[in-house]
């Protein structure tokens, strides 16, 4: 499987973290390295951010075989929501359509996915979108002043090249990263996130190391020869605290939570997005963790 291209599109409403907090912004910018967030507007949501993000991979292309949405925000419960963005981009109706409720460790999800379905002769190209906008449930400052709202697209296409991956789950810890209240107790717009930092901090620190360390051994990959390391961008530190404890070189690892805060399944596509020539012929390898409790983790020489 081949990621051919990533289009990227932000909530609208740019928010700084100093004009929230107007006492002491500097020790959580400090702690958590964003600065800034962006939010959807009225006008915006994850069907039209998910659009934008596609138009700008697709073009005038309709023959897509497959479209896989993973959000954990849907706009709608009934359909789902990618039929939507299917209408919208003007989709070949002969095409596989469905949604995925997953987090920040999503993307590697539906690259599983993807490369399932590519391996048949009827699925050739695969669309991949990542969108969610927490900024609905962002009620506490907590999870106000890290969560963007964001979409991203990824064209995948068969090759030769194959992902190798390794995923872990902890539903008996669901509830240090969870909405306040279910569907069917309160609407969207009147539930909140919350969210246990420090065992969410413990979490990630032990099971992401062990998950990336096992990935290598049972496909016997050498730290030495991978060349970039994508983490969910999670926070400074998360992100720090991990890349000390995973033990690569520092220069191996990219970030840009800095520029566009925790954008949840989106972190780790709007990265390589970003640094998409600099990651061509290298060898890469990509972890998400979070919400779930989850981690998933796979490797990839990106040609």
């Amino acid at each position: 499987m081949k990621i051919l291209k990533i289009g990227t599109a932000l909530g609208s409403k740019k928010i700084k973290i100093q004009d929230v907090i107007k006492k002491n912004y500097q020790k959580i910018i400090k702690t958590t390295g964003i600065s800034k967030v962006f939010h959807v507007t009225a006008k915006e949501d994850i069907i039209s951010l998910a659009t934008k993000a596609s138009k700008k991979v697709l073009k005038r292309e309709k023959n897509v075989d497959a479209i896989i949405l993973i959000t954990q925000t849907p706009k709608y419960n009934i359909p789902s929501n990618s039929f939507i963005i299917q209408k919208n981009l003007n989709i070949q109706k002969k095409c596989l359509v469905f949604d995925i409720n997953q987090g920040c460790s999503g993307y590697i999800y539906g690259l599983k996915v993807a490369e399932g379905l590519l391996g048949s002769k009827e699925i050739n190209k695969v669309l991949l979108i990542t969108t969610d906008n927490y900024s609905r449930y962002c009620k506490k400052l907590n999870v106000k002043l890290l969560f963007s709202d964001c979409a991203t697209a990824t064209l995948l296409v068969r090759s030769k090249n194959k992902f190798k991956y390794n995923f872990f789950s902890d539903g008996n810890n669901y509830n240090y990263l969870c909405q306040e209240n279910d569907n069917y107790s309160k609407e969207i717009n009147n539930n909140s996130l919350n969210m246990n930092g420090n065992k969410l901090f413990h979490f990630s620190l032990n099971e992401v190391s062990n998950l990336i360390n096992e990935l290598l051994k049972e496909n016997n990959l050498e730290k030495k020869k991978l060349d970039f390391i994508l983490l969910h961008q999670a926070s400074d530190i998360i992100n720090k605290n991990l890349i000390n404890k995973i033990e690569f070189e520092k220069n191996k690892f990219l970030s840009n939570y800095k520029k566009f805060g925790n954008t949840v399944s989106s972190t780790i596509p709007l990265l390589i997005s970003e640094n998409f020539k600099k990651l061509k012929n290298k060898r890469i390898l990509l972890c998400g963790f979070g919400v779930g409790l989850s981690v998933s983790a796979c490797y990839y020489e990106f040609k």
